[in-house]
């Protein structure tokens, strides 16, 4: 070809050997044969043995690349491992430092608890004291109050003493089983009940006399008249109730019979009406009266209930100014205790 130097026949241009070594015997003979094929150049059948032998050695020394892939496969396999160590150092290192700061924390609390427990104590030493300032005082004041007062009543009792008696009375005398000092059977009460109505009438099937009659009580406590007071006489109120109390003491010889006053009134009931004070001290001494001639024992109950002013006092009377409050019912069963005993 024109303007080219002639090689020998079947000798390759230096250009194709530096391909060789480039690229490899393969990529070096595919790329010489489109060279070849773009010059016009015939592509030999064999290649020379030397040239082999001088790729391959070019090949070799030049190229470490397809050993790199080994290198950094090693080089993978070995960073998990220094990665793992790693990994564990800092997990030990973070045992360590948990451990530390666990001690150093437990040892923080309780120094810290001792501090507090000495700032407690402090404060306790000091609320102590100024309690007992304020005890002091109170007690100085309290000893004032009872210098100046009377002494509250004493109105306890053993509910034991009543555990085998009987109350006759009215709605009043319903509070006893309503608000369970005793039981239904111990209490005969029923509201509207009168002296004369009782001595009739019939609860759960029984009437006074046959509930005496079966139970013999030790003891047998009356409280009637409050409902008839406004439109019965005293006198036939008085007379009805000692029947009562004659057929009572007939039916159980052995129970002691107790007349018991009606309460009083407050002020504002007497004002609204229609009892009054006046009636109620009226039949009151009739009852006491009436007791002397029938063997019955009269209870003054009324005066254990009023105020200064003889009226129903209002640490014991209901809104209505004629039953109960709780106080009034401890404050009667202490009263009957003690004249019981």
């Amino acid at each position: 070809m024109a303007g080219y130097m002639k090689r020998p026949k079947g000798q390759l241009p230096l250009y194709i050997k530096l391909l060789y070594g480039a690229a490899g015997v393969a990529g070096a003979a595919l790329v010489t044969a489109l060279i070849l094929l773009l010059s016009g150049e015939r592509i030999p059948e064999t290649l020379p043995a030397a040239t082999v032998t001088s790729s391959s050695e070019t090949s070799v020394s030049t190229t470490t690349t397809p050993k790199e892939p080994e290198t950094t496969s090693e080089y993978i396999t070995i960073v998990p491992e220094t990665t793992a160590a790693s990994a564990t150092t800092k997990r030990t290192t973070a045992k360590t430092t948990t451990a530390d700061t666990s001690t150093a924390t437990t040892t923080d609390t309780a120094a810290t608890t001792a501090d507090t427990s000495a700032a407690v104590t402090v404060t306790t030493s000091a609320v102590s004291e100024t309690s007992a300032s304020e005890a002091s005082t109170a007690g100085t004041s309290e000893t004032s109050a009872e210098t100046t007062a009377p002494a509250p009543t004493n109105d306890t009792y053993d509910k034991k003493h009543f555990a085998n008696d009987l109350f006759i009375g009215d709605s009043i005398y319903t509070g006893l089983y309503l608000y369970d000092y005793f039981p239904n059977d111990q209490v005969f009460a029923k509201i509207g009940l009168n002296p004369q109505s009782a001595r009739i009438t019939r609860i759960n099937g029984y009437s006074a006399v046959r509930r005496a009659t079966e139970k013999k009580p030790a003891h047998i406590f009356i409280m009637l008249g409050t409902n008839g007071l406004a439109y019965m006489s005293p006198s036939f109120m008085a007379d009805e109730l000692e029947h009562l109390v004659g057929e009572l003491k007939e039916a159980s010889p052995d129970s002691a019979v107790y007349v018991v006053s009606i309460p009083p009134v407050t002020k504002a009931h007497e004002q609204a009406g229609p009892e009054t004070m006046e009636m109620v001290n009226k039949y009151n001494g009739m009852l006491k009266d009436m007791c002397g001639n029938c063997g019955a024992t009269y209870l003054d109950l009324c005066s254990q209930l009023q105020d200064e002013n003889g009226y129903f006092s209002s640490l014991y009377a209901e809104a209505d100014g004629m039953h109960f409050l709780g106080a009034a019912y401890r404050k009667m069963l202490a009263y009957f205790y003690k004249e019981t005993q």
